[in-house]
């Protein structure tokens, strides 16, 4: 009985040990909450190296947006109409992307007036000898 009790200690003690020796899962971390990319599109009032102004109209109002630039485009200037791709950070409007503003075209109605025709005349028929 007592080689018995020895033996079970025994294999208690080296399944304690594989249990505690087992490797552990590494910890994953949960990605950064992803910031969404916003755009907008407006009339650029003020360029430097760093600093891009814009004005654009909102809901029949005028505004004033300022973006921090990462690297400067040297393709832009004062007066040119834009749109730009951004993100907040930090309670600042980070520039990603900036390209020219397409024009948009005249659109016409889609009702037409009637043509009139010339008085008196409907057209003669063929004469055939």
């Amino acid at each position: 009985m007592k080689r018995f009790l020895i033996t079970a200690a025994g294999v208690m003690t080296l399944c304690f040990a594989l249990v505690f020796a087992a490797e552990k899962p590494p910890v994953v971390l949960p990605p950064p909450p992803r910031v969404p990319e916003m755009s907008t599109a407006g009339k650029v009032i003020a360029v430097s190296n760093t600093e891009l102004r814009i004005e654009r109209t909102l809901k029949g109002k005028v505004e004033t947006m300022e973006f921090i630039l990462e690297n400067p485009f040297p393709m832009i200037t004062v007066g040119n109409k834009v749109k730009i791709s951004y993100r907040e950070k930090d309670g600042r409007n980070i520039l990603i992307r900036v390209a020219p503003a397409k024009k948009t075209a005249v659109k016409k109605s889609k009702k037409e007036a009637p043509k009139k025709e010339k008085p008196g005349g409907s057209k003669a028929a063929p004469v055939t000898k």
